[in-house]
């Protein structure tokens, strides 16, 4: 199968944000073309939002990426009219089928069913892909990657495996765009991988041997949300993502196009198709064009001033592409969880701390529980409460194994605090 791409392909994209108005396209659109950006992802909420858009920047000789906004729980779904829709404007398909299914925020009732999601997933997929459309996947762990590649061959459903692609959100946190292999944490931490901490624009390459293995191949990634959250701070060790780091990282991210090299050094993998960095235009502080915090304006220059260049053919063979995948990352993460928030057990506020938690939670897709043995596969831990709710030799445990540890301590109402902290500085994690 091949997969289309946009005329003078160099990679390039970004997220546009969700303001679709003509107003909005009229201000963002230019930006695009500035930025010589061959890509981007539009998320709309209806067929009109879609169409303007779509016409907008495919008039700019750009390719649509279009993800429907809409919960995995409604209980009207068509995501076929969206690719008849594109089809009919004379252009591909690509069409993002649901948005991260272990986020509480995209089901209506906030709770996240992993089988609804795989079965929901496959049956709209099989819909697309019969329509002559591309089905795009997204989730954010290799164990939800896998359950919907199994239940893809339990189906035997050949024209959704050869026509899917995958849509990673790699972020890069305040990380340079080699973590975790740049100097600083190889001081810290000798030989660590992705599988010792993903908190790296590279965590895409995890999911690349799950496809490998499960399927033979690898499809096509388009990253559609990813990039460095302009205020990030989340790892004391780098400086804050600032209007410098985040123009510098960006312009490294896309250079890989041009070089045909992963920020670490590594050859770019075939399957990388395209990234669409978080987030273009719209009120979010972390905007590019932010109505907000302001312009990012010295991005757009650093972008803009990449060499122009055109990728070639992306002609490997679908075994090459596996043999790639497989050796890309190691294929047994030491630590398959990014980040565990432990709660005791007795704690008799359990079910406040929760509601506290949730705008937390779902903003990092964090996962969070009472287990112990769960915690002890995170690459970081936050723990909530004091000794008598989660005891010092848990902690102390969990720190021999090599997990990264910090503790909230107080009452519900500092409990809050730090999260109203921690939200409005953008910082996941302060260990």
């Amino acid at each position: 199968m091949q997969f289309p791409r946009p005329p003078r392909d160099n990679g390039i994209g970004v997220h546009l944000g969700f303001d679709l108005a003509p107003q909005a396209l009229e201000r963002a659109t230019p930006v695009l073309a500035q930025l010589r950006a061959t890509w981007c992802l539009l998320p709309h909420r209806d067929d009109q939002d879609l169409g303007r858009a779509a016409y907008a920047v495919a008039s700019q000789g750009i390719l649509p990426v279009t993800r429907w906004l809409c919960h995995i729980d409604d209980n009207v779904i068509d995501f076929v009219r969206f690719a008849r829709y594109l089809r009919a404007m004379n252009l591909p398909a690509y069409v993002q089928i649901f948005n991260e299914p272990s986020n509480p925020q995209e089901w209506r009732d906030e709770l996240p069913k992993p089988r609804v999601f795989t079965a929901r997933w496959c049956e709209h997929a099989t819909r697309v892909a019969n329509e002559g459309g591309f089905p795009g996947l997204q989730v954010l762990h290799t164990a939800e990657l896998e359950s919907v590649l199994r239940e893809l061959k339990t189906l035997d459903a050949k024209n959704v495996v050869e026509r899917m692609w995958f849509c990673p959100h790699p972020y890069g946190s305040n990380h340079p765009p080699d973590y975790p292999y740049d100097e600083l944490n190889q001081r810290d931490h000798p030989g660590a991988t992705l599988n010792d901490d993903a908190d790296s624009i590279l965590q895409f390459l995890e999911f690349a041997p799950i496809f490998a293995r499960e399927l033979g191949f690898v499809p096509p990634f388009i990253a559609g949300e990813c990039g460095w959250q302009y205020g990030n701070a989340s790892d004391p060790r780098y400086p804050k993502i600032d209007d410098t780091t985040h123009a510098q990282y960006h312009a490294a991210l896309f250079d890989m196009f041009r070089t045909n090299h992963l920020p670490n050094g590594a050859a770019l993998p075939d399957f990388v198709y395209a990234f669409c960095p978080w987030i273009l235009y719209g009120p979010e502080a972390d905007a590019w064009l932010s109505t907000r915090s302001g312009v990012r304006q010295k991005t757009l220059d650093a972008i803009a001033a990449l060499p122009p260049f055109v990728r070639g053919e992306i002609t490997a063979p679908p075994r090459a592409r596996a043999a790639a995948a497989q050796s890309a990352v190691p294929p047994a993460p030491r630590f398959p969880l990014r980040h565990y928030v432990l709660l005791g057990q007795r704690a008799q506020t359990q079910w406040q701390q929760l509601v506290l938690l949730r705008r937390y939670l779902a903003r990092y897709g964090v996962a969070f529980g009472f287990s112990k043995a769960a915690a002890q596969r995170a690459r970081r831990v936050t723990i909530v409460g004091d000794a008598a709710q989660v005891s010092l030799e848990t902690e102390a445990e969990l720190k021999r194994a090599g997990v990264r540890v910090e503790r909230w301590l107080g009452d519900l109402y500092a409990l809050e605090i730090i999260l109203q902290d921690r939200l409005a500085q953008n910082s996941e994690f302060g260990g």
